[in-house]
C-alpha cells in the first residue's frame, strides 16, 4: 500500500501543533496529500438540535458569541496548518497531485467529516491526547471506516526502526499490510511476539518472509513474555531502539476490551515515544 492520501485530525488542542507537523514531514517522506479536518464540537449543532437558535434576546447574543469563537478556532487551525506546510515546503490549499497541505471546512457535525475523509485514506494521523479529547472519532474510525491509525506522540516523524506486534491474527496482519508504506521506509524491522499471548499461527517466520516479498529489508524476530501484553511490547519496542509500533487493534470483542482494558486502550493511553500505529 502506499501512502498519498493522509488525514490529519484535530482535536482544537494544543497538541494540534505537533499533529500537522507530523503530518507535513510524512507528506514530504511519502509525496503525500495531507487534509485537515477539524473533529472538535460545534456548539451551533447544540443549539440547533434543542432549538435555542430559534429564539431572540439573549439568545442571539449567545449565537454570535458561537460565532466568533467558531471563526477564531477556524482562524488558529488554518495559521497552525499554513506554519506547517511552510516550514515543511509544502503549498498550502491548492489542489496537487503530490506533497501538499490544506484544511477542510467546517461542518455541523465533525465526526461524520472525519469518517467521510477517512473512506478513502491512506492513513488517518490523531494526537496523542486523543484518549480524552476525541475517543469517540478516534474508535468510530478506527472501527466503522477501518481506516489505519497513527498516534503522533511528536512531530518527529524521522521513523529510522520499527516494531510489529505480532501474534498471528487478523488483525495483526491487516496492520502489517497497511504499514507497508512506513516498514518499506525504515532502515530496520523488528517482529515482537509475546509468547503467553501468541497463537500457534503466530510465527514471526510467516511475517518476515512476507515482509521480503514486499521489499522491506533487515527484518528480525524477538519472543517477548508477560501476561501484560501491551506494557511488554512498548518497553520491547523502546529497548529496541524502535520509535514506531505497528499493532493490530481489538483483536477480542470490542465491549470485551472497552470494560476490561484490553491491549488496544493500554497502547492508546500510553504516554510518551514510540508512535502507535494501529489497524482493525
Amino acid at each position: 500500500m502506499s501512502l498519498k492520501s493522509i488525514v490529519a485530525v484535530a482535536s482544537g488542542a494544543d497538541s494540534d501543533v505537533q499533529l500537522i507537523a507530523a503530518a507535513s514531514a510524512l507528506a514530504v517522506q511519502h509525496g503525500a496529500g495531507v487534509r485537515v479536518v477539524a473533529a472538535f464540537p460545534d456548539p451551533a449543532a447544540d443549539l440547533i438540535y434543542f432549538g435555542t437558535a430559534m429564539h431572540g434576546g439573549a439568545d442571539a447574543h449567545l449565537r454570535e458569541l458561537i460565532r466568533t469563537t467558531e471563526r477564531e478556532s477556524h482562524e488558529r487551525l488554518e495559521g497552525l496548518a499554513r506554519e506547517a506546510a511552510a516550514n515543511a515546503g509544502l503549498p498550502f490549499g491548492v489542489e496537487s497531485k503530490g506533497a501538499g497541505l490544506s484544511l477542510e471546512p467546517r461542518g455541523l457535525q465533525p465526526a461524520l467529516a472525519v469518517l467521510g475523509a477517512a473512506t478513502l485514506a491512506d492513513l488517518v494521523m490523531f494526537s496523542d491526547d486523543v484518549a480524552t479529547t476525541l475517543g469517540g472519532v478516534f474508535a468510530e474510525t478506527l472501527l466503522s471506516a477501518r481506516a489505519p491509525i497513527l498516534l503522533a506522540k511528536s512531530k518527529d516523524m524521522s521513523i529510522a526502526k520499527v516494531a510489529i506486534a505480532w501474534d498471528g491474527s487478523v488483525q495483526s496482519g491487516r496492520a502489517a499490510r497497511a504499514a507497508i508504506a512506513m516498514l518499506r521506509a525504515a532502515s530496520e524491522v523488528v517482529i515482537l511476539r509475546n509468547v503467553d499471548d501468541a497463537s500457534e499461527a503466530g510465527e514471526p517466520q510467516l511475517l518476515k518472509d512476507y515482509l521480503v516479498r514486499q521489499g522491506v529489508t533487515n527484518v528480525s524476530s524477538r519472543e517477548l513474555r508477560g501476561s501484560r501484553v501491551a506494557q511488554s511490547l512498548l518497553d520491547a519496542t523502546q529497548a529496541e531502539g524502535c520509535n514506531l509500533l505497528v499493532a493490530g487493534a481489538y483483536g477480542r470483542p470490542r465491549l470485551y476490551e472497552l470494560v476490561m482494558g484490553g491491549t488496544t486502550r493500554a497502547l492508546v493511553n500510553a504516554r510518551g515515544l514510540p508512535h502507535i500505529f494501529l489497524k482493525h
